[in-house]
């Protein structure tokens, strides 16, 4: 069962947060930021899926994929956008890897 935790972009700070699990976000979130409003910040869930050097991928994260089949390979750039739906590129038999290269917040100029 995926574990379930969120980061979260600060749109007016223009920071990203670590990744709390529920019990520990209001806590820590307000030590890190101080005092906010909600409305000035987007929740990013965790996918449950990690990248080839054990990052995990986030809600709006930004991922290159590697796949291949009968010696060719293919590179995709995904944007993830939600997690009930992810692309099924980020997975499958043919997947040789999968790198978070950024998000849409801080690299805008990565997507697609």
């Amino acid at each position: 069962m995926r574990e379930i935790k969120f980061r979260f972009w600060n749109k007016t700070l223009r920071r990203m947060s670590a990744a709390y699990g529920l019990g520990l976000i209001w806590e820590h979130l307000c030590e890190e930021w101080d005092v906010f409003d909600w409305k000035d910040v987007e929740k990013l869930q965790y996918t449950g899926l990690t990248d080839k050097d054990d990052a995990e991928i986030y809600e709006w994260d930004i991922v290159e994929v590697h796949r291949g089949m009968d010696g060719q390979e293919d590179i995709w750039r995904i944007t993830i956008e939600d997690i009930r739906n992810l692309p099924r590129e980020l997975s499958g038999s043919n997947l040789i890897s999968r790198t978070v290269i950024g998000n849409v917040y801080e690299n805008p100029e990565l997507k697609e």
